[in-house]
């Protein structure tokens, strides 16, 4: 999958797939052999990034991550390549008054913010999609009236699945 990640000095691109049990990432054409394990749930991991281990702790704030390692903290905000792209495609499509909120990874939906009939204001989130065992945040571009949800918890979805959909006229 890309990624983009946005640190205080810049965005980078980031592509990442897996073979059996290692990670390899690409940055800006260099590549790197990533062994990642969880060692304390879903926030306390330790890489081994070309025979050196580091040991990492990532903690949520908002849209952003705060990774820990080695004294040092950085914030990244990380989206995919559809979310990178697609910010525009989505936005012409509120303004038509129906938004269809899409999943942006093949996951499984974890849970709803929101339910039919109700009312929501632009930029709500609306749905929790787990992936790679990370829970995804997903919102509303516009606001509106939440029309149907065409999924449910536990259900496994694929990218660009809609998951629901807003209605703002």
């Amino acid at each position: 999958m890309i990624y983009y990640a946005k640190l205080r000095d810049g965005e980078k691109r980031v592509e990442i797939r897996k073979e059996g049990f290692t990670y390899f990432g690409d940055i800006d054409g260099k590549t790197f052999e990533v062994d990642a394990r969880l060692i304390d749930g879903p926030s306390v991991m330790s890489l081994i990034v070309d025979k050196k281990c580091y040991e990492i702790v990532i903690t949520k704030a908002g849209k952003k991550l705060i990774v820990s390692a080695g004294g040092e903290e950085f914030e990244i905000e990380i989206a995919d390549e559809l979310q990178h792209r697609g910010v525009g495609q989505t936005a012409a499509a509120a303004e038509l008054g129906i938004e269809e909120v899409k999943a942006p990874m093949p996951g499984v939906v974890v849970a709803f913010e929101v339910e039919p009939g109700e009312e929501i204001a632009p930029g709500s989130p609306v749905v929790i999609v787990e992936a790679m065992k990370m829970q995804n945040e997903i919102s509303t571009l516009g606001g509106g009236l939440v029309k149907k949800i065409l999924v449910k918890a536990g259900d496994v979805v694929e990218s660009q699945q809609t998951l629901l959909i807003v209605d703002s006229t």
